[in-house]
């Protein structure tokens, strides 16, 4: 039994030991990571620029939603 346990726990370290080894040198994702990074900062301009229409329209879409509730 503890024969097993042992070989089960080798096991998921050496799974783990690889899965950190290819995390760490892989560079196949990264530029990916680089367009959801720039994706990201466009969207977070857009939402400084245009924050107070975003706040405007957020609002009356809650309004509207909170008066429908209400009615019905």
């Amino acid at each position: 039994m503890f024969m097993k346990m042992d070989l089960a726990l080798m096991n998921a370290k050496r799974k783990a030991g690889e899965f950190w080894d290819r995390l760490l040198h892989e560079e196949k994702g990264a530029s990916d990571i680089v367009a959801i990074m720039v994706v990201i900062v466009i969207l977070l301009a857009v939402a400084v620029i245009f924050k107070d229409n975003l706040i405007s329209l957020v609002e009356t879409v809650f309004g509207k939603a909170n008066d429908w509730v209400e009615a019905n």
